[in-house]
């Protein structure tokens, strides 16, 4: 019986990390996506047709990147810090 509940923990916290580190996939498209279509419409509004597109795709996968780096890496080295005395 213990040995199901371990089983059922185990694959619980798998698909917990896996939601997370889709999360944070889906984070970085999304602002990839979100900073190419503001760049799309500023080469709309001031007629500069590549300029804003490529932009904001390099600026938006940045961000993304920065993000994702902050959530993987950055954030839990400080939490090993907190902890350790």
């Amino acid at each position: 019986m213990a040995e199901q509940e371990q089983k059922e923990s185990v694959q619980s916290q798998l698909i917990s990390a896996a939601g997370r580190y889709m999360g944070y996939g889906l984070s970085w498209a999304l602002s990839t996506l979100l900073f190419l279509l503001g760049g799309w419409w500023l080469d709309g509004k001031v007629g500069t047709v590549p300029l804003f597109t490529i932009l904001g795709a390099f600026v938006g996968g940045g961000a993304g990147f920065y993000s994702l780096y902050r959530h993987i890496v950055a954030d839990p080295q400080d939490q090993n810090e907190d902890v350790e005395p």
